[in-house]
């Protein structure tokens, strides 16, 4: 029986009591429909650092940061967040982490005797080998 993190997570820790479990909780709903371009990267003490996924919107939040930090303090009940600061992410980079971690659930995965009664025509064993695992990573990836 599988379970989300965010249930686990609610489990172990009270939302109420830790400040950043109900920013992580908040985030879409205190950056709205920016939540595509910017993304929690870090919270150290008091200084939350946003990844954006575009060098222009670091720009526009940079200008905006303290209308964003009210907005965040606003939304905690308390002034806990100091200072901002932003840090350049690749969204490329993002999606193939995330598809990364999606085929790691998916090893054991295994060809249908068909495919395999195919394969075994193919003499050369790097060739074989190779269709395999490319058959193998398009199940993971699908």
């Amino acid at each position: 029986m599988s379970h989300s993190l965010k249930n686990l997570v609610e489990t172990l820790i009270n939302p109420d009591k830790n400040w950043k479990v109900t920013l992580l909780y908040k985030w879409q709903d205190i950056i709205g429909g920016l939540h595509k371009k910017v993304q929690i990267e870090k919270i150290q003490d008091d200084i939350l650092i946003l990844g954006v996924f575009h060098s222009s919107w670091m720009q526009e939040l940079y200008l905006l940061s303290p209308l964003l930090l009210k907005t965040i303090n606003e939304k905690l009940e308390y002034p806990y967040i100091k200072q901002i600061r932003f840090k350049y992410i690749s969204k490329k980079n993002t999606v193939i982490k995330k598809k990364m971690m999606k085929m790691e659930y998916k090893k054991d995965i295994q060809l249908n005797t068909k495919e395999e009664q195919i394969l075994t025509k193919i003499n050369d064993p790097i060739l074989r080998e190779a269709l395999r695992a490319f058959r193998i990573r398009c199940y993971q990836e699908s």
